[in-house]
């Protein structure tokens, strides 16, 4: 078999644009913002372009060269890149922890928040921390070295979502182990990826990687333990930040069978965690809840369209939006029994671009879970829909042009860039719908081609 090139090209420029970034916004804080921001804008633009691209083509290449024998491959020289690029990887990540070890953008204040707690402190009082308690356990491996609770979120990230890209799941057919390794790479070595978990650090990191664990746990096998266990993993996920709320009652509620084991573990657990909580910090614990209605839209939320570009702020309904779209959202696929991954893609999908707080970071989880995603798709035939698999594959590349864009135009404070942080949201909400119409008309042919009793499967 020929080399994937847009394989290793893309993997192998990952780190390079990171460091692209680091540099260029290195030399444009120290030059005071002097430097012409249409050279910012020019080479931000090229490069997320590029690596999109190179995204797309290949995931694209893989599927085409796959084979469920494998009779094709040379095992010998698989093993072998696979080898160099799992050591180039791990070199580079290592080199991305020490570039940003004192902190990038939130996880400076993440410092700062477990400096509190280490201190006996408080975290919510007279802090800007919008994070609930669970968020709070990582503070004493900030005592021993910065970068530990980055290093515990990516492991937390990691695992699952390699679990669910390589391990045995409840399908008929499945990819070959190669490809799936691919496809499993190109995800987690995107620059979304690596500049979400490894640069920046951000805690939504733990969170995909806790709601990845609650889906693998849940399609591996329908047993009492692993209900159980995925609903431990999306209480977590839920007691960092709250979105995972949102696809509970997915969860809860299957196949029209109420999942007591998994309802009783998820409950329980936030309890548990929550009145831990209160019982060490008090009432502040709930802050955090509060935090977020007092926030202004931001990037891909079309509520920031509005406010920033057409000058009408909308924002105060937005948590009404995002609420009567859930329900929506609900009824849809409980109406065409939609199985729970796609669900669950479905439902943050929506809340996300709904939720005036449109943070490309909210966006891990969907990168996390693709892997996952294909190998679904493969069984239920649905590469044969060119044009639904090609939507979804666009959707994934703009979040991963978007992240990249945002980090090598230094955050798109200054500029064009600036300017272009109101218009993000509209093609999202392009590829969005486009996508949405791609599920409808397939839904439309096959009412249960998303379902376990799929005609087509």
């Amino acid at each position: 078999m020929k080399i994937n090139r847009y394989l290793f090209f893309f993997i192998f420029s990952t780190p390079v644009i990171i460091f692209q970034a680091a540099l260029v916004c290195k030399l444009y804080y120290m030059f005071n913002y002097d430097i012409n921001t249409f050279i910012i804008f020019s080479q931000a633009l090229i490069s997320a372009i590029f690596s999109s691209y190179l995204l797309k083509a290949a995931i694209l290449k893989i599927l085409s060269n796959e084979k469920i024998d494998g009779t094709f491959i040379n095992i010998k020289n698989e093993y072998k890149s696979i080898k160099l690029t799992a050591f180039y990887c791990l070199v580079s990540i290592g080199l991305i922890f020490i570039a940003s070890r004192n902190g990038v953008m939130d996880y400076k204040a993440y410092l700062n928040h477990w400096a509190i707690i280490n201190q006996g402190l408080d975290p919510w009082i007279g802090t800007d921390n919008a994070y609930l308690p669970i968020h709070n356990i990582f503070a004493p491996l900030a005592v021993i070295n910065n970068s530990l609770p980055k290093f515990v979120f990516v492991c937390i990230f990691a695992i699952p979502m390699y679990l669910s890209s390589i391990s045995p799941l409840n399908f008929k057919r499945e990819l070959d182990t190669f490809s799936k390794i691919r496809i499993f790479s190109v995800f987690a070595f995107s620059p979304f990826c690596l500049l979400t978990i490894a640069y920046y650090g951000l805690n939504d990191t733990p969170v995909a990687g806790l709601i990845v664990l609650s889906l693998y746990l849940s399609l591996s096998n329908n047993t009492k333990q692993n209900s159980l266990l995925s609903g431990i993993s999306l209480a977590l996920a839920t007691m960092i930040k709250v979105y995972p709320v949102f696809i509970a009652p997915l969860f809860i509620l299957r196949k029209k069978r109420i999942d007591v084991n998994f309802f009783t573990s998820y409950f329980l657990s936030i309890i548990s965690i929550l009145f831990t909580s209160i019982i060490i910090w008090g009432n502040s614990t709930l802050n955090p809840i509060l935090y977020a209605a007092d926030r202004h839209s931001k990037h891909l939320s079309f509520f920031n369209f509005f406010r920033r570009i057409v000058g009408i702020n909308l924002d105060e309904y937005s948590l009404f939006a995002m609420g009567l779209v859930l329900l929506i959202v609900l009824f849809f696929i409980y109406k065409n029994k939609i199985d729970l991954l796609p669900a669950v893609i479905l439902t943050l999908a929506f809340a996300f671009t709904f939720y005036k707080v449109g943070h490309p970071q909210f966006f891990l989880f969907f990168f996390a879970v693709s892997p996952m995603m294909i190998r679904y798709i493969y069984d239920k035939k649905l590469m044969k829909n060119g044009r639904l698999f090609i939507s979804f594959l666009m959707w994934i590349c703009f979040l991963n042009f978007y992240q990249t864009f945002y980090a090598l135009s230094c955050h798109m404070f200054h500029g064009l860039p600036n300017y272009l942080r109101g218009l993000g949201s509209l093609p999202y909400i392009l590829f969005s719908i486009l996508m949405l119409i791609e599920i409808v008309k397939l839904l439309k042919k096959d009412p249960k081609a998303l379902s376990s009793k799929s005609i087509s499967s």
